[in-house]
């Protein structure tokens, strides 16, 4: 952590979210928590940043990540179609093939969604850099969603810029009504400091690579019994 930095505090609470971790062919999953390439996603499209721009993404990318879980209230599985809305003359290269390599048909796939939840996440960096977020998020350039284009925010994600990491987390947890926080996502510096190893630090949007990152998980004594969802 740098003498000089500052803290962004980001309100993600709506009727649905998710966030992709491990997502293959038909089947969409969520994440319990938001990911860091889901976060910097939204943040790189609310200040226009194309997702082709690697170097601008490195900039954003060097900022620290923490979430608190507030509220989680269990998953949805909805079904969708892939192939069925192009028109088979015109568009046919873009339908699914069928095994007998026949006419085109369309694949079902099943996307997950957390319904009804409420997280916060500190961002933690440079100010200059934190306040430009912070005007894209206020003033976005392309749509901001929860993970998925049909998750909008139920309210203002972002929550201001904060001198410390505990002013953030205060006006976090006023903004979603609690007191208690279920869990605790940090990154970890070592291996031996973390719980867990996510692929979810973002490298190229345009190429869909990214890096491993270390977090560590925490429960507070007061996250209830049901911190773990």
């Amino acid at each position: 952590m740098e003498e000089h930095d500052a803290f962004l505090a980001l309100y993600l609470d709506g009727p649905l979210q998710s966030w992709g971790h491990q997502s293959r062919f038909d089947r969409r999953t969520s994440l319990s928590f938001p990911t860091r390439s889901g976060v910097l996603g939204m943040i790189c499209a609310a200040m226009g940043i194309d997702r082709g721009d690697a170097a601008a993404l490195r900039e954003v990318a060097g900022v620290g990540m923490t979430v608190f879980i507030f509220r989680q209230n269990g998953r949805l599985m909805d079904f969708h179609t892939v192939g069925g809305g192009f028109d088979p003359k015109t568009e046919r290269q873009w339908m699914v093939r069928k095994a007998n390599r026949a006419t085109p048909g369309t694949v079902v796939t099943r996307r997950e969604y957390l319904q009804d939840s409420r997280f916060g996440v500190i961002l933690r960096g440079d100010p200059d850099l934190l306040q430009k977020m912070a005007d894209g998020l206020a003033h976005p350039r392309w749509g901001v969603w929860l993970g998925r284009k049909s998750c909008i925010p139920a309210s203002p994600v972002s929550q201001g810029l904060f001198s410390t990491e505990a002013a953030a987390l205060e006006r976090l947890k006023t903004a979603a009504g609690v007191n208690d926080i279920r869990r605790v996502v940090r990154e970890a510096a070592t291996f031996e400091e973390g719980t867990d190893t996510l692929m979810d630090a973002p490298l190229d949007f345009a190429e869909r690579r990214f890096a491993p990152r270390r977090i560590a998980v925490e429960i507070p004594e007061d996250g209830g019994p049901d911190a773990d969802l």
